[in-house]
């Protein structure tokens, strides 16, 4: 073995002799991480307290509406109501507030909030769950009126109520219905419909409204409820006997379906009564009572400019039909030119309609409307298979008003409201509905259009629902190269940087 130079054996002694350097952590380090900890946990728990005390004190105050159209804010008509209202309505959601199972409730629940938050202490909102306290649909509705249900809103001021179904609070895209049978909201009417019904319910002046029986009324059980949502007592009159004149404080006065034609005596008080300013509803549809002769009751409606005639209304538009093999249960529209200065819903349900017309002959004074109609190809059925020259394929009137405008103010005017179709007024009908669909909304907007309701006319608009659909769709390459940036570049990117700023901190 060759032996070590003097220089090898000193390295190698040197080698084994040297001790490793201790390397002792900064304390720096560890003082700014007990720190960084101890902030971090400070600024969560300063910002839950915070978040707290702004939710339990001011909350409301300093919530904001970004939505494009405004709709979690209540209009200025709106709110100007609201600052003259005398009594306490309440607003009550029956569910949950915190339940997603509730549809549509981005458009409710803030909106709502500010109606109570504008409503000066007289809008007073709750939310119950039937579930969970299930007395509380026997307390507001004792009788089972309105059938109230799960998911749905009351508008209540003392003994009077209205039911609001969310979804019809809306209007949708009929196209979307019609290709893909999917309900898309394009109109946004929830003030209207709450404004509304705030308006109804909060009214205190008394109103007398009168059926006139003897002529095989059908049931009103219904119509009852609706006509009391809106301040009327209703009751029965018959004009026979003693009893021969309509009552000095009959406001309204209804024939409903009436299967037999009113007496010479009931003619000429109802034309007294109209002279008298009053108002007359009259529905007679087509169903079983096409084979009697209204001569009196027609003398009546002629008095006023319109006709009754012994056809039925035929509509061949499937598009308006509720069934295609159903031509005589069809969707009616609001005519073009009231729709645009009324306040009504776009569409009506109706059945067996009767052919209503205006009179020929009438009175230059006589100004008769038509509201609701068919489609522009709907025809008439006649029994006896004769159809007049003058009629052909066409639009029709499904409900018309009719005014004397020699007489009285616009208010105060009389006026007679002809409908040709039940589905607006019977029970049979609004078994099946809400009393809060269109043909309901449509009959409480006529009335207070013609009768002395003292409510204020709230004017509110219609809004839009915001559309999410991109109009000019990106072409295949924006879209890769956006995929790109978002799924790749980003995340790479942050990637490099969290490399870079560890490398620089770690010996910290």
């Amino acid at each position: 073995m060759a032996k070590k130079t003097a220089r090898e054996s000193i390295l190698q002694e040197k080698t084994v002799k040297t001790m490793k350097p201790k390397v002792t952590m900064d304390q720096r380090f560890k003082s700014l991480k007990n720190i960084s900890i101890i902030s971090v946990v400070l600024v969560i728990a300063i910002a839950i307290v915070f978040n707290l005390i702004i939710d339990m004190t001011l909350d409301k105050p300093l919530t904001f509406d970004t939505s494009s159209v405004k709709s979690n804010t209540v209009s200025s008509m709106t709110a100007d109501y609201l600052k003259t209202l005398e009594r306490e309505v309440e607003i009550i959601g029956l569910f949950d507030r915190n339940d997603m199972n509730m549809t549509l409730r981005e458009y409710f629940l803030p909106l709502l909030d500010d109606y109570e938050a504008k409503g000066d202490g007289k809008i007073v909102l709750k939310y119950i769950d039937p579930e969970e306290d299930p007395f509380i649909l026997n307390e507001l509705d004792p009788n089972n009126f309105y059938n109230l249900q799960k998911y749905i809103y009351v508008v209540k001021c003392g003994d009077r109520l209205v039911p609001i179904d969310p979804s019809s609070c809306f209007e949708y895209d009929a196209d979307m219905y019609s290709y893909y049978g999917a309900w898309l909201p394009v109109t946004n009417l929830v003030e209207h419909t709450f404004t509304g019904n705030i308006v109804y319910v909060s009214s205190s002046r008394p109103l007398n409204a009168y059926y006139l029986g003897g002529h095989g009324l059908p049931s009103h059980h219904n119509m009852d409820t609706i006509l009391k949502s809106m301040g009327f007592s209703t009751s029965e009159l018959t004009l026979s006997g003693s009893n021969t004149s309509i009552p000095d404080d009959c406001e309204l006065l209804m024939i409903l379906q009436p299967q037999n034609d009113i007496t010479l005596t009931e003619k000429e008080q109802i034309k007294s009564y109209l002279d008298n300013m009053g108002k007359v509803l009259i529905v007679n549809d087509y169903d079983t009572n096409k084979n009697v002769s209204y001569t009196n009751l027609n003398e009546v409606t002629r008095y006023m400019g319109a006709t009754m005639e012994q056809g039925l209304l035929h509509e061949n538009d499937v598009t308006y039909l509720k069934n295609v093999d159903d031509p005589y249960s069809s969707i009616a529209v609001t005519e073009e030119n009231v729709a645009q200065n009324a306040f009504l819903p776009d569409s009506y349900v109706v059945e067996k309609c009767r052919y209503i017309k205006m009179y020929l002959d009438k009175s230059s004074n006589l100004k008769v409307t038509n509201l609701v109609v068919t489609s522009k190809t709907a025809s008439i059925d006649f029994e006896d298979s004769e159809i007049n020259s003058d009629v052909t394929a066409g639009m029709y009137p499904v409900a018309m008003l009719c005014q004397n405008t020699s007489l009285g103010t616009q208010e105060e005017r009389p006026s007679l409201l002809l409908i040709g179709t039940k589905s607006f007024t019977s029970d049979d009908y609004y078994s099946l509905q809400t009393l809060d669909d269109n043909n309901a909304q449509f009959i409480r907007r006529m009335l207070v259009s013609i009768c002395p309701i003292e409510v204020e006319n709230v004017i509110v608009p219609k809004r839009t629902v915001p559309s999410y659909i991109l109009q000019k769709p990106l072409s295949a390459s924006s879209a890769t190269a956006w995929a790109t940036i978002i799924m790749t570049v980003i995340p790479l990117g942050t990637l490099i940087c969290g490399i870079y700023i560890y490398r620089r901190r770690r010996h910290l």
